[in-house]
């Protein structure tokens, strides 16, 4: 009966310890789970992204990945509005970077090549402050026309 009551302890107190410090078993998998949503550009033209809304989600961005899906992109919320800075890390293909100021497009950097293995990533930033960042595949900026000073709507 001892053996039973100790087991039992042993057996919640583990559980708890891989709860509290792995989390769900989706950490474990290394897996994050994107809500979507759509960023209206006119009534015809939309992007599908991925919506990257935490730290964890953010760190990772499109990092580690071997394209995206035509027609899809990232886009990374923040809190806070300020001068937020990306770089190419664990990148394996081109990126059109388009930093918003809530639904205003105020930079955009086209074609921006991973870093071959072994150097280190540039770190990118947007003159002004913002408080969203679109990626998309390079040339898709160009493709949809978006320009600084366009407003984009998101249809979350």
């Amino acid at each position: 009966m001892v053996n039973d009551f100790t087991s039992s302890i042993f057996l919640r107190y583990f559980g708890f310890y891989l709860f509290f410090f792995l989390g769900s078993t989706q950490a474990l998998a290394g897996i994050q789970d994107y809500a979507h949503a759509i960023i209206a550009i006119s009534t015809e033209k939309k992007i599908y992204v991925e919506v990257a809304d935490t730290i964890e989600k953010r760190s990772l961005g499109l990092g580690k990945r071997s394209g995206l899906k035509n027609g899809w992109g990232m886009l990374f919320v923040f809190e806070k509005r300020k001068h937020h800075r990306f770089w190419m890390k664990d990148m394996k293909f081109p990126l059109d970077i388009v930093w918003l100021d809530n639904h205003k497009i105020v930079h955009i950097l086209r074609d921006v090549q991973p870093v071959k293995s072994g150097d280190s990533p540039p770190i990118m930033r947007p003159p002004v402050v913002c408080n969203f960042v679109l990626e998309i595949n390079a040339g898709h900026a160009s493709e949809l026309k978006l320009h600084v000073g366009q407003r984009l709507n998101y249809q979350f």
